[in-house]
């Protein structure tokens, strides 16, 4: 929305309102483009002249509006077997090892690329807020979760939402698979975080922030997001990093207050060492 603006002009208005840090929507630079690449340049140059900060923003399994183009055979699923296009994102099979091959090598050749002072793992986690309740939006059910949930479940999830298998009203079959998920996004999270520490062997200077949204407040967040904040914090904790917590929407209503709210979970999570969760 701003790559025809003025840079110097930008960063010289957020350092006014004590901007420090910024985080960049990386999806816009995956694939070469000159014009997007000389204004992410210029951009970064802009922030560092004016004491920003400059943070590469992953939105995996979103990779790009391209990549999606490009590789309908890497594209996630929903329990219906439907492309997983839900609201802007078009998230990709990053359990396919030719899928994760080839973005990790993109993710490498872009944070290697431009002069970044840090990486974002934001929302690595599944969708959606309805959960297993509307399985069109309900993810991941791929080829290879399936085959791989299979073989340490018993059976194929997508038969929880089959009206005519037994599984479909079966809850503890369902809790299985939900506690699988939860597992497989705390997995990921900790892959592509190994990710981001190889390419920092080149770039020892570069921080790190998970961003991940809360579950501690509002507890149903784990069962519709398959994200879990408790297993998430050692991975941050071990590499002296940030965890970034967002408040999930069905806490928007209760207004400013909402973060004096969760900061208190965090301290409750993390009584001891609570110095790098960021709400």
């Amino acid at each position: 929305y701003r790559i025809r603006a003025d840079v110097d002009y930008l960063a010289k208005r957020w350092r006014q309102a004590g901007v420090s840090i910024l985080h960049v929507a990386t999806w816009h630079n995956v694939e070469p483009d000159s014009a997007r690449e000389e204004y992410l340049k210029n951009l970064i140059e802009a922030c560092h002249r004016n004491a920003i900060l400059v943070y590469a923003w992953l939105e995996l399994p979103h990779v790009s509006e391209q990549f999606w183009a490009d590789h309908p055979e890497w594209r996630e699923k929903t329990a219906v077997g439907q492309d997983a296009q839900l609201d802007w994102r078009k998230l990709m099979n990053l359990q396919n090892p030719a899928c994760h091959r080839t973005v990790e090598k993109e993710i490498g050749q872009l944070i290697r690329e431009f002069d970044w002072d840090g990486v974002n793992v934001a929302e690595l986690y599944f969708e959606s807020l309805e959960g297993a309740s509307n399985p069109a939006r309900f993810t991941p059910m791929d080829d290879d979760v399936r085959a791989e949930f299979q073989k340490v479940g018993g059976f194929d999830p997508k038969l929880l939402f089959d009206n005519n298998s037994p599984y479909s009203h079966d809850s503890n079959a369902l809790r299985k698979f939900l506690d699988y998920r939860a597992q497989l996004a705390s997995r990921m999270q900790a892959d592509w975080l190994d990710v981001i520490d190889r390419l920092k062997k080149s770039k020892p200077f570069l921080d790190v922030v998970l961003t991940h949204i809360d579950d501690r407040f509002e507890p149903g967040i784990r069962d519709a997001l398959g994200a879990d904040v408790a297993r998430s914090l050692p991975l941050i904790q071990a590499r002296r990093s940030t965890l970034l917590v967002e408040d999930p929407a069905t806490l928007w209503s209760l207004g400013p207050e909402r973060y004096a709210k969760l900061a208190q979970k965090y301290r409750e999570l993390a009584p001891n060492d609570h110095s790098d969760v960021v709400v």
